[in-house]
């Protein structure tokens, strides 16, 4: 394969890359206020949702004081974007499993 065919072939290659997340992220708008999205953030309901990007990871949990260091309760489910996803589930009582502060 020559050095031009290779570039296009790359070129390509990044060029379908970078559309599938743009287009997976909303736009550009949406790209840009993915800061709103990623992390832990309490949910109305007392639910914690975990939203990580990490493409190269395997896996990943979440364990803490919150779940007696329980490395196995909660795991997340990787999308095809390499984020990580995971909701805790309030108490019965409607708070957070996690504390803030």
């Amino acid at each position: 394969m020559s050095t031009k065919s290779k570039y296009r072939l790359a070129n390509q290659l990044l060029l379908k890359r970078w559309l599938s997340i743009f287009d997976g992220e909303g736009g550009l708008v949406g790209l840009a206020k993915s800061y709103e999205r990623f992390g832990l953030k309490a949910q109305a309901n007392g639910d914690i949702t975990l939203v990580e990007w990490a493409p190269c990871a395997k896996a990943m949990s979440i364990f803490g004081e919150f779940n007696n260091w329980n490395r196995r309760e909660f795991w997340a489910q990787k999308n095809e974007f390499g984020c990580f996803v995971m909701t805790i589930k309030a108490n019965d009582d409607g708070t957070p499993r996690i504390k803030h502060g």
